[in-house]
């Protein structure tokens, strides 16, 4: 193992508790058989950790609004003090997960790791998870990951009456790292979000986060998106990348949870991440709501390990 190598660390979440449909907790199972079938030794190279779901929780949640908070609530705490310990040893932490809740973990760690920093975030995905459990019509927490990373309860829009238990859960999850929101809203960069509803459109407008539509990405190319984000983010000291493969349109990879159409191209995606992780500034990658349970075949995990693979060619080589 070179030395470049030893500064990455993989992550690997083994839960899909938060989701609307289950599976994505096999999504880095997939990864490592495609790895094995492309002849790839990408995780025999690598170190990696483990976060599993340890709860055995079946049936239905005890809370509405905040479904399976309780679940929840460790798996992200686990990850948001392994995210800081990796960055403690200024290593770069790759978080393969399975539903996208996992996310507010690694912002929290990353807030631990960072608290007097300023960390941007571009967020990869099909949908903006920018629900509380005041304003979720599902109650599926892979919906609120930035909401409880920016500490927003959104309650101009609130829908919802909460349980007190329910309450307490979404504060701890609000504040895992400190008594002040981890990330602010404003650091935040939407890609390809393309499914959302109007209470989290409400919030995108009023802390005037942008967002880059599929057409403007297509419109501009992968380069000067690329270059406007980082304008945009100058000002921060580090910046998180998370990549939800539903960003991706599903003629290219059908494998997630939450599909929806008019999505990147297969080829947009790969050239957005390898081009986002060469910035200096980038200090964690993250993939998750891979669902081979959706695949139409072997070979849409194929591609997303190649996804992967690239990301972190690119990574090592500007690391």
């Amino acid at each position: 193992m070179t030395d470049v190598m030893k500064n990455i660390r993989i992550v690997e979440v083994y839960s899909d508790i938060a989701g609307y449909k289950k599976g994505a907790s096999l999504g880095i199972d997939a990864l490592k058989a495609s790895s094995k079938e492309l002849n790839a030794d990408y995780f025999e190279k690598l170190q990696f950790d483990s976060i599993e779901d340890d709860s055995n929780s079946e049936g239905e949640s005890q809370f509405a609004h905040a479904k399976y908070a309780d679940v929840i609530e460790p798996i992200i705490s686990k990850l948001a003090h392994k995210i800081k310990d990796i960055r403690n040893e200024n290593k770069f932490p790759i978080v393969l997960a399975g539903d996208h809740s996992s996310c507010a973990g690694t912002m929290h760690g990353l807030k631990m790791a960072h608290p007097d920093a300023e960390i941007g975030v571009v967020y990869i995905d099909a949908h903006a998870d920018f629900h509380s459990p005041y304003t979720s019509g599902s109650g599926n927490m892979h919906g609120m990951p930035l909401a409880m990373a920016c500490a927003i309860d959104n309650l101009e829009c609130q829908r919802n009456e909460l349980s007190e238990k329910e309450k307490e859960y979404w504060e701890k999850l609000k504040f895992m790292a400190s008594d002040e929101p981890s990330i602010k809203p404003e650091n935040v960069v939407f890609c390809a979000v393309r499914d959302y509803q109007e209470e989290e459109m409400d919030l995108i407008r009023r802390h005037k986060i942008p967002l880059y539509s599929v057409a403007e990405i297509t419109q501009k190319g992968i380069s000067s998106t690329v270059e406007e984000i980082f304008k945009k983010l100058e000002y921060c000291d580090h910046i998180y990348v998370s990549f939800d493969v539903d960003s991706v349109d599903p003629l290219y990879v059908p494998g997630t949870g939450t599909p929806a159409m008019n999505g990147l191209s297969y080829e947009q995606a790969m050239q957005l991440n390898i081009e986002l992780i060469k910035n200096k500034k980038v200090c964690c990658w993250e993939m998750a709501e891979i669902n081979p349970l959706y695949n139409n075949s072997k070979d849409d995990s194929n591609r997303i390990f190649k996804i992967l693979e690239k990301v972190t060619q690119s990574l090592l080589k500007n690391y």
